[in-house]
């Protein structure tokens, strides 16, 4: 009797561990958006097919206070990109991040954020050494509790999104993007800024 109560608790707790399992790839495939073209991919338009509104998550700002990312976005068209000072393709692409903030970032929210030990070894010291370091000055939050990956299904590193003003995601970028790639994406968000790149 005991025996058959044991495998009946054993046999619950692992239809409970694939039924987690089932509802995280669930969450992590919500962020791949149908139909939300990715940059590469300038033959599609995500304007021709039905809106895809960008999810929020809760962000922290260097100083500590907290906001979502629906503060952000409503006012100006958004640029949302998840990095790690650990991951050589996402310190690959900043630069081009930071010129285009400097170019763009009166009229376009860049949110850079931090993803924390989402990625191995990265913590908020070692980012935070990383941007003194090198002295990028545009904005960077960081991922409470895995909240921004699991929101919009990052499985890796760096990935960017790109939200227009009335808030609907228009493109994205898994991996590193190019600077023309870059300039792609921010001309879908604000196309009266921001020419398109040369073919």
């Amino acid at each position: 009797m005991k025996r058959s109560k044991k495998t009946f608790i054993l046999a619950a707790v692992l239809v409970l561990l694939l039924a987690g399992a089932g509802l995280l790839y669930n969450k992590l495939s919500q962020g791949r958006s149908p139909g939300l073209p990715p940059v590469e991919d300038s033959a599609s338009s995500s304007k021709e097919s039905s809106p895809v509104p960008a999810p929020s998550f809760p962000l922290e700002a260097p100083e500590g206070n907290l906001l979502d990312l629906s503060d952000l976005i409503g006012d100006k068209p958004v640029v949302l990109n998840f990095w790690a000072s650990t991951c050589p393709p996402c310190k690959e692409e900043m630069p081009d991040f930071q010129a285009a903030f400097e170019q763009y970032g009166q009229e376009i929210h860049f949110v850079m954020v931090n993803v924390g030990d989402a990625m191995q070894g990265e913590t908020r010291e070692k980012a935070e050494a990383f941007l003194m370091e090198t002295g990028y000055s545009f904005p960077v939050y960081y991922d409470i509790d895995y909240q921004g990956i699991l929101t919009y299904g990052v499985t890796g590193f760096p990935h960017t999104y790109f939200i227009d003003s009335q808030g609907n995601l228009q493109l994205y970028a898994p991996g590193m993007i190019s600077a023309a790639g870059l300039q792609q994406g921010l001309h879908s968000i604000s196309p009266d800024l921001v020419p398109a790149p040369e073919s």
